[in-house]
């Protein structure tokens, strides 16, 4: 959504007019619809907007002569009806038709205090409201009033400010801008930047990351590399792990990508448009290698992740879980990865050993796999706590069948500690730096990493 489109959604009286009507039934409980009433036309009142059980009363034009609304625009006063069946101010055929039993009117005014319309509340059952009910809506009927005159003023005046002023008129097709046209261009842009943002804070940044997000959604400005995995005994490559990169602007690491597209809404598809992008290159791997594709909770409970992957090579794919998953989901995601096994695809925790979170996860979703942290793997040649918690993670996944891999591994010593603990597979910058899946050495079918002299690469 461009800011336009975000301001005219958040000043459109019809939406504010909605977001007061809904209020309006919280704050009426007995209520079950509402709606709002304006003098579109002379001699009548015409729906405008309308919630709960009143939802299909839109565009229904009701006469100001004779009927409780328009007894309440006359006179300014609030009017209560226990029951239309016995009211003659009522038309009992439209009350039926929206099964109104029981309403209060509350009069609406423009800040001249001329009076412009009616809010309606409603039950389908009769007496429903009290003194309470009444006083309530009374007390905030300037408020009521003010939110709706305030949201039409307001919508038109944006209106004027957000068309292109000042823009050469004299252009023919063909021509060149200048660059005045340019700076009024750019003025236009602040000014919808401050409008949008004062609408709505950080509605301004939020619309360009979506748009941004969007455009590589579309195909444009995101890019796979791969690092392989190792079996550190023998130096081959048993899987690589597929990893997005992104042309910028902003330049920027990948997970901060995808803590934008969160941000607005568009992680699960930036994570699913990355998973198709991996897979796309399974068929290049040379057998038995396979592929490690990151998602998160969001996209592991998707329809779309298991489509991609039934037309895949299951048995090929590994899905790393790269988020904690909230205790509400861990249901739902044992559901989803007993269906994956079933499927053939293993399922690995990223990023364990780095806090209790982690460590639950591992316990709640029983892994095929288990990824040492970069920061459990950093250092662990000098430091004995790393050590102990990283052979406790050995021990467990022996026991459960799990099998471990140690991520960011930089230096020989500490490829050295992590083959001593009896860690079987690794990968980091010292076996393998990420890159185009042509350029791998598993590509060659020759070993790396500790099958050759160990040097960074």
């Amino acid at each position: 959504m461009g800011l336009r489109e975000l301001i005219s959604e958040v000043s459109e009286p019809t939406r504010v007019i909605e977001r007061v009507l809904g209020e309006a039934l919280v704050l009426i409980p007995a209520a079950n619809g509402a709606s709002v009433q304006l003098g579109a036309e002379p001699g009548f009142l015409s729906c405008v907007a309308a919630v709960g059980q009143l939802t299909g009363a839109v565009g229904t034009r009701i006469p100001i002569e004779g009927s409780m609304h328009g007894c309440c625009l006359l006179q300014g006063s609030l009017e209560h009806c226990s029951n239309t069946a016995d009211d003659p101010r009522v038309d009992i055929e439209l009350a039926k038709a929206l099964s109104i039993t029981s309403m209060i009117c509350v009069p609406l005014r423009r800040r001249t205090g001329v009076r412009v319309g009616v809010l309606l509340v409603s039950s389908d059952r009769p007496y429903t409201f009290g003194p309470d009910d009444e006083a309530n809506l009374g007390r905030l009927t300037d408020f009521i009033s003010m939110v709706i005159s305030a949201s039409i003023d307001l919508a038109s005046v944006t209106e004027q400010l957000l068309v292109p002023r000042g823009a050469r008129s004299d252009l023919v097709p063909g021509s060149t801008s200048t660059d005045d046209d340019h700076e009024r261009a750019a003025a236009r842009r602040r000014a919808t930047a401050f409008i949008a943002n004062v609408m709505r804070p950080g509605a301004a940044g939020n619309a360009v990351t979506r748009e941004r997000i969007e455009r590589v959604l579309a195909g444009d400005g995101m890019e796979m590399a791969f690092q392989p995995i190792f079996a550190l005994g023998s130096g081959l490559a048993v899987e690589v792990e597929a990893l997005a990169r992104f042309d910028g602007p902003p330049w920027q690491a990948p997970d901060r990508w995808f803590a934008d597209a969160a941000a607005v809404g568009l992680d699960v598809q930036l994570e699913l448009a990355a998973a198709v992008r991996a897979i796309a290159y399974l068929r290049f791997l040379p057998l038995p290698v396979g592929m490690a594709v990151n998602v998160g909770p969001g996209a592991l409970r998707s329809k779309a992740l298991f489509e991609l992957i039934e037309s895949s090579t299951p048995s090929r794919i590994t899905l790393e879980l790269t988020e904690h998953v909230d205790i509400d989901f861990c249901a739902e995601i044992r559901s989803a990865r007993q269906t994956l096994r079933e499927m053939g695809v293993k399922l690995a925790i990223d990023d364990t050993g780095t806090g209790f979170a982690s460590l639950s996860l591992v316990l709640e979703m029983a892994p095929d796999i288990i990824k040492l942290d970069r920061r459990l793997t950093d250092g662990i040649d000098v430091d004995p706590v790393r050590r102990a918690l990283a052979r406790s993670l050995v021990s467990f996944a022996a026991e459960t069948g799990a099998r471990v891999v140690a991520e960011g591994i930089e230096t020989e010593a500490e490829l050295g500690v992590l083959t001593d603990l009896g860690v079987p597979f690794g990968q980091g910058h010292y076996l393998e730096r990420p890159g185009k899946l042509e350029d791998l050495h598993l590509m060659s079918g020759q070993p790396a990493g500790v099958a050759t002299p160990h040097r960074p690469r």
